[in-house]
């Protein structure tokens, strides 16, 4: 008799598939061989006990919690910026929902019913989303453990997102919020404004970062989402801007408030966007606004790039938002051409809009 067959390990058929039951932390597991051999199902059944004998066959009885955990215990060691986000998104929605199911037994159609209870409550798709790819990255770390914890995931699918915005902040808009901010959060709306830097970065300069004789703030490889060390420019208002704050500095941090550094800034500037008449206006709106100014000033794109930290074009171009104003200035921009080629070409004859008609072949147009 072989080997797989001994006791009540025996494959079985459900129809024409052979089908396998083996044993793990003494519950029964039963797996289909996904074949009509038996010798592919006994090979299947001696490669599950091998697993089991060498612990290498994750454990039935994992709850979804504990990956979660494990998923945040994962973003906290490996000191990842968007543990704070995560670890609200896994407190108040996902424990909740999926608390006392075991991994594997959560499929499919738990997924979307917890898909269809967040929208019941209003969520927004993006915030969806987000939480639901806290779940797969959980489920994706339990698999990759040695040994592993759990032996498959289920599908998680991610909504469609309409979120791409196209708000900037012009220059009278730009006057109006720093007029309504804290005096400590005025130098977040100046360098965002005019740099394009991220928050999070804006929120950890220090006051060495700044080199006043070469008119250059240095950016850190630590402080940089794309972990790469970056050099913006000091001009203009934004210089003047930094030598007040520095005279009245009361800590390291270039942003801070008495003398500590500051995490949180929503509750101030929402109350200051009210009071400026801009109640949509996000801080990310001051990112892509600088990088719409840096292309209208002509600065070449590598360069802005490199200011604003983008690190592929087809993001810096999403950020480069167009408005009506930008269509007449190229439909000026181009007149000027044309009226510069004409002057160049005065002694060659010169066609109307109806001679360029007349010239199109008639290609059997009924006359």
């Amino acid at each position: 008799m072989p080997k797989g067959e001994r006791g009540s390990a025996r494959p079985y058929l459900r129809g024409k598939i052979y089908w396998i039951k083996y044993y793990v932390d003494g519950k029964p597991k039963y797996e289909s061989s996904r074949s009509e051999k038996k010798s592919d199902a006994l090979k299947l059944l001696n490669q599950k006990r091998a697993q089991i004998d060498t612990g290498q066959l994750p454990k039935s009885d994992v709850t979804v919690v504990q990956l979660l955990n494990l998923y945040l215990a994962d973003l906290q060691r490996n000191k990842r910026t968007y543990y704070r986000s995560a670890k609200g998104y896994v407190r108040l929605h996902l424990i909740p929902a999926f608390s006392g199911k075991l991994a594997s037994s959560v499929t499919s159609a738990h997924i979307k019913s917890y898909i269809d209870m967040r929208q019941r409550q209003q969520a927004a798709d993006g915030s969806i989303n987000r939480e639901l790819a806290c779940l797969n990255r959980s489920y994706v770390i339990a698999m990759e453990s040695t040994p592993p914890l759990i032996q498959r995931k289920p599908k998680i699918e991610k909504l469609p997102e309409d979120n791409v915005r196209e708000g900037f902040l012009e220059h009278a808009e730009y006057r109006r919020m720093i007029a309504e901010l804290p005096d400590h959060q005025r130098t977040i709306l100046v360098i965002g404004f005019h740099l394009g830097l991220r928050l999070g970065e804006i929120l950890k300069l220090k006051w060495d970062q700044v080199d006043w004789l070469n008119n250059l703030l240095i950016l850190s490889r630590k402080q940089t989402k794309g972990k790469q060390a970056r050099k913006a420019p000091l001009y203009g208002e934004l210089r003047a801007w930094l030598e007040m704050a520095y005279a009245k500095r009361t800590g390291e941090y270039i942003v801070s408030y008495e003398g500590h550094a500051i995490s949180e800034i929503k509750r101030a500037w929402g109350n200051a966007r009210k009071r400026a008449r801009l109640p949509q206006l996000l801080v990310h709106d001051l990112r892509r606004t600088a990088v719409r100014n840096m292309v209208r000033a002509g600065i070449p794109e590598k360069v802005a790039m490199l200011i604003s930290g983008h690190k592929t074009r087809s993001v810096f171009e999403r950020y480069n938002i167009v408005d009506e104003r930008d269509f007449h200035l190229a439909g000026e921009m181009l007149n000027k051409y044309h009226l510069s080629a004409g002057d160049k070409t005065s002694d060659e004859a010169v066609f109307t809009g109806q001679d360029l008609v007349d010239q199109v072949p008639n290609r059997g147009r009924k006359v």
